[in-house]
């Protein structure tokens, strides 16, 4: 089953806010690069999410702001990147999870 638009919403909300404390924490100008990059997809999507009417937050979400392959392209790679770095434990435990389920909100199907 889809997510709805209030799920993604709030997805996209925690992804930011972790991303932009792991693009301070960041141990290499890569992963830092790779966050940035993330970081502006997921800004333009909240600005779309809050476009759309509350009455409609129920439907199921699709990606707006740019496409779907982008995203998940830019999530992989930041997966990557930071899978051997050293990042702070509370950093780790908050991302790591939000990365796995990427693929729900962010998929092209």
């Amino acid at each position: 089953m889809a997510a709805s638009i209030t799920e993604a919403s709030a997805y996209v909300a925690e992804l930011i806010d972790v991303l932009e404390n792991l693009y301070w924490e960041a141990p290499s100008v890569a992963v830092k690069n790779q966050c940035f990059n993330g970081l502006r997809f997921l800004q333009n999507e909240r600005t779309e999410l809050t476009k759309i009417s509350v009455q409609d937050h129920h439907y199921d979400y699709e990606i707006i702001s740019c496409s779907a392959q982008d995203m998940d392209h830019c999530l992989n790679n930041l997966n990557k990147l930071i899978e051997n770095e050293v990042l702070r434990a509370q950093t780790r435990s908050q991302l790591m999870p939000l990365l796995k389920c990427a693929k729900t909100y962010f998929s092209a199907d």
